[in-house]
């Protein structure tokens, strides 16, 4: 199932809702659309809650929280609509004042936050708060967006489509983090020995300092090493064995950079 938010006046922004729970997002977003009451939008970086604030009120304007309240502190804020999206309300401080601004505008929100932990009075104004999930907890919707972003670095980079083993899919900040991870994949099959040194080198030189520069970026070589190894060669004696180096140096090494591994 895929839903259209409109952008502009002809261009469609494609929102992605096939997961179960995707869907039950989108149904109650779709309810939104049509009651006047003020909805929160929880969720982590890149999970999608400007979209979906977007696919409520797809022609209203988008207020980053730090800057309304600035506006709001001078008194220089014009709003053309009585209902507006506020983007990460969890940044508002003089809540006091925002609530009163609010009040004295008889407006209507649809707001996202990166977090639940918010002021109660925050959290008062209300009246339905919808949460989405990461996008390891949305595999069917994780296919598709990697097929779209695919799609895009294609085009954009004017490369052919490229086989999806080779793409990168890092989900730690959602949505954000896998099209980063998806163009650089794009790039590297673009490079060769003489650019991965070439950048290896300018990281280097950058973060160059102290007197015990070796150690402490040996693990710009070493981790992604290991990682292609244990990949390649599974079990930790045919790593040992195709590495050159005995079992004990590399569970030493394996344990010193577990958490990158």
């Amino acid at each position: 199932m895929q839903f259209y938010i409109k952008k502009g006046h002809n261009k469609m922004q494609e929102y992605i809702a096939i997961d179960e729970i995707s869907k039950e997002i989108l149904n109650s977003a779709k309810l939104l659309q049509t009651v006047e009451i003020n909805a929160l939008i929880v969720g982590n970086k890149g999970s999608g809650k400007k979209s979906l604030a977007k696919f409520i009120l797809p022609n209203n304007e988008i207020f980053e929280a730090k800057t309304l309240q600035k506006e709001i502190s001078n008194n220089t804020i014009v709003v053309e609509n009585k209902s507006i999206i506020i983007n990460k309300i969890e940044e508002i401080t003089n809540i006091d004042a925002f609530i009163k601004w609010i009040k004295e505008n008889d407006l209507r929100l649809i707001a996202t936050s990166n977090t639940e932990n918010l002021n109660q009075k925050i959290k008062d104004i209300f009246s339905i708060n919808i949460e989405i999930p990461n996008l390891i907890k949305r595999p069917e919707d994780t296919k598709a967006l990697i097929k779209k972003f695919s799609k895009e670095a294609s085009l954009i980079l004017d490369m052919p489509l490229i086989d999806e083993s080779k793409i990168g899919k890092n989900l730690l900040h959602n949505a954000y983090s896998l099209r980063k991870t998806i163009f650089f994949s794009y790039l590297f099959e673009t490079l060769g020995e003489n650019e991965i040194l070439m950048f290896l080198e300018k990281y280097i030189s950058k973060n160059l300092n102290g007197e015990n520069s070796y150690k402490d970026l040996s693990y710009i070589f070493e981790v992604p090493l290991l990682k292609a190894s244990l990949h390649k060669y599974k079990s930790q004696v045919q790593v040992s064995k195709h590495l050159g180096i005995n079992r004990i140096t590399l569970r030493k090494k394996l344990e010193i950079y577990k958490e990158l591994l």
